[in-house]
């Protein structure tokens, strides 16, 4: 859980470094802010020395009052004193030309009040057309500061609805984030769990993160499938006794004939043995010791086939794997009037496999084979070489078939058309878990009324790899 923390932390530290970031750019707006409206009451203050100048001007002028002169001029120092002080902002408002132009503006309109305080001669026109200038231009500074404080008061107005937005998009972006790699745990939890339950454990290993969690799903997910492996190991091995009492009618034919063959010759012998030379007893014995080689041939066979514990994998022929299983089913099928065909060509390469559960995939197949053909058939098994160095082995029937819903599902675990007593009792799942960890795979094709194909296909041999089986066959 230490990386789960760390995220956690992680989360918090950007979270609080996103929260800071927006509160100093709203606090530093509003400091702004405030200045800009001291700033603007610095204008006003001004614009208002400005006008009282023009009063007492027009006092002077038009009526003639000596002390409006000395009072106008008294207001003109402390504009004076404003526009210094307002240097910089005036330079940032209106910029530097502005602002040369602004106190060329009051210089000569001092000069002009001078020079009417003196007595001297002035231009009362020109002193009122700079005044005038004067007024506008403080008036124009006016109106631009109160446009500057009104894009900040903007700016000031959206930074909350910004804070918020980024906030949801962080949030819908982290929780879009987290959604994805939980959906993404699920669909691997599907997967894997669809896989194991098929028998494929491939699926356990898609999953590349090291976060505590997806190692927690891996080794839960392993754990389960060397379980589940262990637990389909002890189901083959306990329903080839279930596949056996299927097959226990025409097992009973095949040993019943040479016992009844062994009891007559006995019979016989027991009868007659006064009068039998030599070589009719020896021929009469041969006899007996060919029929219980016979029996004991077939006895022989369920013992292997029956034998629990694990089973090496070793290099199969194709030929072999299809004969020895077809002597398991051979009475049954013969019982049930199905005529088994095969096809198997000279010079095929080798499989490596477990022989046992081999035989036990192809015996579950020949039996559907012969259920899907009731009152008699073709059972046809072909083996050809196939593209990706596989050999494939196609086992068909003339039977019934199956609907495409029925052959979407047959893999799926527990299912099953067949009433309960019939079939080996091997599942087409767990036939897929055996093929699949042969590193092999199952086709199907199928027609209702027309018959069933199952192609199977086991990787072949090279004659490399083959060879070196030998090699070390033989040094063991």
């Amino acid at each position: 859980m230490k990386t789960v923390r760390i995220k956690i932390i992680c989360f918090f530290i950007a979270y609080l470094s996103f929260m800071a970031l927006n509160t100093g750019m709203f606090w530093w707006n509003v400091v702004s802010l405030r200045d800009r409206l001291m700033v603007l009451d610095n204008f006003h203050e001004l614009l208002s020395n400005i006008l009282e100048i023009r009063r007492y001007e027009k006092n002077f002028i038009f009526y003639p009052e000596p002390g409006s002169l000395k009072e106008a001029v008294i207001y003109l120092d402390k504009a004076e004193d404003d526009v210094a002080q307002l240097k910089g902002k005036i330079i940032e408002i209106g910029g530097r030309e502005y602002y040369e132009g602004f106190m060329d503006d009051l210089n000569d309109y001092s000069r002009q009040l001078t020079l009417l305080a003196g007595g001297s001669k002035g231009d009362p026109v020109e002193t009122r057309k700079l005044g005038s200038a004067m007024v506008q231009k403080a008036q124009s500074l006016l109106v631009l500061k109160k446009q500057r404080i009104h894009e900040a008061l903007i700016r000031i107005q959206y930074i909350p609805i910004a804070v918020m937005v980024s906030l949801a998009v962080l949030i819908t972006a982290l929780f879009y984030w987290q959604a994805k790699k939980v959906f993404s745990r699920l669909v691997y939890v599907q997967r894997a769990a669809e896989g194991v339950a098929r028998g494929d454990y491939d699926a356990i290993d898609k999953i590349r993160n090291d976060d505590e969690i997806s190692i927690l799903m891996r080794s839960a997910f392993s754990n389960m499938a060397a379980e589940l492996e262990s637990r389909q190991h002890q189901l083959i091995e306990s329903r080839k006794l279930v596949s056996i009492g299927t097959l226990t009618s025409g097992i009973a034919h095949e040993l019943n004939n040479p016992l009844n063959n062994v009891s007559l010759t006995a019979d016989t012998m027991l009868e007659e043995i006064d009068d039998l030379d030599k070589d009719e007893a020896r021929e009469m014995l041969q006899d007996i010791i060919n029929e219980i080689g016979r029996a004991s041939k077939v006895v022989k066979n369920l013992l292997d086939f029956s034998r629990e514990g694990e089973h090496a994998m070793a290099q199969l022929s194709a030929e072999s794997l299809v004969m020895e299983t077809r002597k398991l089913v051979a009475n049954q099928l013969k019982m049930d009037k199905i005529t088994m065909q095969t096809d198997i060509p000279d010079g095929l390469p080798l499989v490596k496999g477990d022989m046992h559960s081999l035989q036990q995939v192809f015996i579950n197949l020949f039996i559907n084979a012969d259920h899907a053909m009731t009152g008699g058939g073709i059972l046809s098994v072909s083996v050809r070489p196939a593209s990706g160095n596989f050999l494939r082995f196609d086992v068909s029937d003339n039977g019934c078939g199956m609907t495409s819903e029925t052959v979407e599902r047959i893999f799926d675990p527990f299912y099953t058309t067949k009433p309960v007593g019939k079939g080996t009792g091997l599942g087409l799942s767990i036939i897929y878990g055996i093929i699949k960890k042969h590193g092999g795979f199952i086709e199907v094709q199928s027609e209702l009324g027309e018959g069933t194909t199952f192609s199977i296909y086991l990787p072949a041999l090279t004659n490399e790899e083959e060879g070196n089986e030998q090699i070390s066959s033989g040094g063991n």
